[in-house]
């Protein structure tokens, strides 16, 4: 190991993401900001395996420790992540979904920082989007409580078109199931 460490570690992340060295990479990234930014800049990488991989290996830091993540959340970087949910690629969707929950599960600080972006989003994306995206929306609304959202909650209650979620217990659910446990909670 060289005695300075210079320059980006995209290439290094890249090749133990290749690898699955996810646990290592967790261990690393923990340790060095410079692995972190790395695994940031991969979410831009034109390999969706690898933007799936990124994805993955955020929600096991997110999980070991909570805190090692908190100081790269911000406007940039969650308003990417949401994008990111809607990716046509299922692997970086799914991750992108489970990433995505987690984080607004586990700072809500930053649900209220961005309260008003987040209804606007889902407003905007609801008409728009597939059945598993709009299931996902269905989660995060009665997770977040946003009753402001309950009309269009309401509008999914009769769809019987059943959804894949990346959650327990939302695998090949009725849309109009979530949409009625979500109304539960608003």
């Amino acid at each position: 190991m060289p005695l300075f460490s210079f320059g980006s570690k995209k290439k290094k992340v890249r090749q133990m993401l290749e690898s699955g060295q996810f646990e290592l990479l967790v261990q690393e990234a923990i340790k060095d900001k410079k692995v972190m930014n790395a695994l940031i800049e991969l979410l831009d990488d034109s390999n969706p395996g690898i933007v799936g991989d990124a994805l993955l290996t955020f929600t096991q830091i997110l999980e070991t420790d909570k805190n090692v993540l908190k100081p790269y959340i911000n406007d940039e970087s969650f308003r990417k992540l949401m994008s990111l949910v809607h990716s046509r690629n299922p692997y970086v969707k799914e991750n992108a979904m489970i990433l995505s929950y987690s984080v607004i599960k586990e700072f809500p600080e930053l649900v209220k920082k961005y309260h008003k972006w987040i209804v606007e989003e889902i407003k905007s994306t609801l008409s728009e989007c597939n059945k598993d995206e709009k299931g996902f929306l269905l989660v995060v609304i009665g997770e977040l409580g946003l009753s402001e959202l309950k009309p269009f909650v309401e509008e999914l209650t009769g769809v019987e078109d059943k959804v894949v979620l990346p959650f327990e217990g939302k695998k090949w659910v009725p849309l109009g199931q979530i949409a009625k446990e979500t109304l539960e909670k608003l």
